[in-house]
């Protein structure tokens, strides 16, 4: 049987590859000296600047990323719903060669653990800085023993996964006994009550599913008691909402289910974690700190900072600063515009306007005043050096400090600025020789003059 379902896998990828072409494909890293890999799927039109979240799904014991393919197929929602979905795979164990997830149950272990946890931070790393993924929204899901291990991930990666979704698996006792430390997780688990990998009511290596929920609702503060829903089919969903903690948990029972993943996970899993980032429910909580292109950062709730076009942060205040030093900027070639980084911009031959500097600004040069003096630059560039663009040619004295008395605006106070008061000597209400803007030019404007001659 188990050769029958590798046959129609390698049929999917085949059949998937023709239709997917670039957006399939296998991605190799190296984790502390191990080569590794695990199976990307971008969604259609895929454009980095996107900033998509994660599905990352980790297969049963004994599998690899294909099989987790089969097992929880993403691609189809990925396109649709704009995210990444990633399918990890385990490397052999010291035990059996099995390429089973890394387990440690207080002194008994597989030899794999702390590697795969340092594996999901690398494939973390890989997609943020290859793929321009949002770490603040990377969700785990798995299968079995790959279930087991997401448990895992919520208690010692919750700092890098915003949720998790086991299917057909518990939390190792050692695992749910030494879970305190961490940050809340959001949490989706579906469990069927004839599964005999994770029995429904516990045994002496797992915990049981009330043990689990009780333990989560009051770890992410969820509200206490759960939405009850009958789905159908034998299967329940009950739902913790957010609560105080921002952090909700979700269980599907299915009543009578086995050790296998039900067809509607992939849906159910996704629309309740995609509305959960790293610090829980999004806009929950209040206004947090909001990112910009340049590096600069404002107080918004997620949603207005969004809209804004920048990235929700962490924490409630601009201070200590949050936000990452730009690393591109506006490039000008004449009077088009590349967001480029400083090499880039420099060995394509353009000008570059500084970093965090944004191409509507504009790459047409003008006056630009440092100080009295003026100089022609672009804007972003004049920015940079902590000047005032203007804009236009650098007429005479364009930037001169404004000098009482000057009344030509020659930069000097002289004959010229005499004979022109004593020409207009009189009613003169908004004349420029009204210097002491009494509506008439007399005396006391004549004072002016003589007071501050050069």
């Amino acid at each position: 049987m188990r050769s029958v379902q590798y046959l129609f896998v390698a049929l999917m990828l085949l059949l998937g590859s023709r239709a997917d072409g670039q957006q399939q494909s296998f991605q190799n890293l190296t984790v502390n000296g191990e080569a590794r890999r695990y199976l990307l799927y971008l969604p259609t039109n895929f454009d980095p600047a996107e900033n998509l979240p994660v599905m990352m799904w980790f297969h049963g014991g004994g599998g690899n990323a294909n099989e987790g393919l089969f097992e929880a197929d993403f691609r189809s929602l990925a396109n649709t719903e704009r995210f990444i979905a990633v399918y990890a795979e385990a490397i052999p164990d010291v035990l059996e060669g099995c390429t089973c997830w890394g387990y440690d149950l207080g002194g008994e272990t597989n030899g794999n653990y702390e590697k795969d946890l340092a594996y999901a931070s690398a494939v973390v790393d890989d997609l943020v800085s290859s793929y321009n993924a949002d770490a603040r929204r990377m969700y785990a899901g798995g299968y079995s023993m790959g279930g087991s291990f997401v448990w895992d991930l919520a208690c010692a990666k919750s700092d890098e996964f915003a949720a998790v979704a086991p299917v057909a698996a518990s939390m190792y006792r050692y695992t749910f006994d030494n879970c305190s430390t961490g940050s809340p997780t959001v949490i989706c688990h579906i469990l069927g009550t004839a599964d005999f990998y994770a029995p429904y009511d516990g045994a002496s290596w797992v915990a049981s599913v009330n043990e689990q929920n009780a333990f989560w609702v009051n770890k992410n503060q969820s509200e206490s008691t759960p939405e009850v829903v009958n789905l159908g089919g034998g299967v329940t969903r009950y739902t913790w909402g957010p609560g105080v903690g921002c952090h909700g948990v979700q269980h599907f029972r299915r009543q009578g289910g086995g050790h296998d993943v039900p067809g509607f996970a992939s849906s159910a899993i996704w629309d309740f974690v995609s509305a959960y980032d790293i610090d829980g429910e999004i806009g929950c909580g209040g206004p947090r700190p909001c990112c910009f292109f340049d590096g600069s950062c404002t107080v918004e709730l997620p949603a207005d900072c969004s809209a804004s076009g920048g990235t929700s942060n962490a924490g409630d205040s601009c201070d200590p600063q949050p936000c990452p030093e730009p690393t591109t900027g506006a490039c000008c070639f004449g009077s088009s515009c590349s967001l480029l980084s400083p090499e880039s911009c420099a060995s394509s031959g353009g000008s570059f306007t500084g970093l965090g500097s944004v191409c509507e600004t504009g790459c047409e040069p003008g006056a630009c005043c440092l100080g009295d003096s003026c100089v022609t630059l672009v804007p972003g560039v004049c920015a940079s050096v902590g000047g005032t663009f203007g804009g236009g040619a650098c007429a005479k004295n364009s930037c001169s400090v404004s000098i009482p008395g000057d009344v030509d605006g020659d930069g000097v106070v002289g004959f010229n600025d005499l004979v022109q008061v004593l020409g207009v000597w009189g009613i003169c209400s908004g004349c420029p020789e009204d210097l002491v803007e009494d509506g008439v030019v007399g005396l006391n404007d004549l004072l002016v003059v003589l007071s501050n001659w050069s």
